[in-house]
């Protein structure tokens, strides 16, 4: 298959694992994965912990992004391997973004399923596991447990990193239905428009705080759930919504605020920060757990 990319015309482009195998591999000066893993190592290897626990899963479309910097872009394109496949072919271009989630269909109802969440990019590996909202494909992110990455100050090793995601499939079933009481007390919970407003701006203070030049505010904040933008496009949303419905459930509210969370819309290595960060001040307010 001659697949061939176009980053120019569209800075995220959809792939599938095969492609992604093809894809140039960048190696350190020995020879070894730059990062210790390639990309789809990583997807091979979670996908094979889920076979190991027997869960039906199915990997789902794979995002890879360029992004704004010159000195490691995420997305280089080898003219010299051009020249061997062809102009844009993939096997040319070295991705170091890539998203994608792992679809586990044990127990998945009409509108719920579990999905794992594998980011791959220049600081590292990430992965996190959760409910997804089979309709609007958002990604729930509920509790710290279900994050691991290779990288910061919590960062652990890449075994370890695997290691985590063998403990979420092993108990699969009973983090699930952790996961969704959670998602259950939040259908309950009414919010209105002026519980909506102080969100909107409690969000904004986070932003602000994080961005803020006072070296004592940044410490308070390390990752805001919305940037600004989203913030605006968020209230913009719930504005919308609010014309045609009365009544909103946090779990609604919760829910314009996720569909930010997809490539393109965030930017891929943050993600599950974001996400998570996001129900972090929910859970804080709403004492969901």
């Amino acid at each position: 298959m001659n697949t061939k990319f176009d980053f120019q015309q569209n800075n995220i482009q959809v792939l599938d694992l095969d492609t992604l195998q093809r894809t140039h591999k960048e190696n350190d000066i020995y020879g070894n994965p730059l990062r210790g893993l390639y990309h789809y190592e990583v997807i091979n290897r979670v996908v094979d912990i889920c076979k190991q626990y027997g869960l039906k899963h199915e990997v789902e479309e794979i995002f890879a992004a360029q992004n704004k910097s010159r000195q490691n872009p995420g997305v280089v394109i080898l003219p010299q391997v051009e020249a061997i496949h062809g102009d844009n072919a993939a096997e040319a271009h070295i991705l170091r973004r890539v998203y994608t989630t792992i679809r586990l269909k044990d127990a998945e109802t009409s509108e719920m399923t579990t999905n794992l969440v594998i980011a791959y990019h220049q600081d590292g590996i990430q992965v996190a596991f959760g409910p997804n909202v089979r309709i609007c494909h958002n990604q729930c992110i509920l509790n710290r447990d279900r994050i691991a990455s290779n990288y910061g100050k919590e960062g652990v090793s890449n075994e370890q990193l695997f290691e985590s995601v063998g403990d979420w499939m092993r108990n699969f079933f009973e983090y699930r239905e952790t996961d969704l009481r959670i998602l259950d007390k939040m259908r309950e919970i009414n919010c209105t428009q002026n519980d909506v407003f102080q969100l909107i701006g409690l969000l904004t203070s986070l932003r602000v705080a994080h961005d803020s030049a006072n070296a004592a505010l940044r410490s308070e904040v390390k990752t805001y759930p919305l940037t600004q933008s989203q913030i605006s496009q968020f209230t913009e949303d719930y504005l919308e919504k609010a014309q045609e419905q009365s009544r909103f459930s946090l779990w609604d509210i919760y829910n314009i605020a996720t569909e930010m969370y997809k490539p393109g819309k965030t930017d891929i290595p943050n993600l599950i920060p974001q996400n998570f960060a996001l129900m972090e001040v929910l859970t804080d307010r709403y004492s969901l757990h």
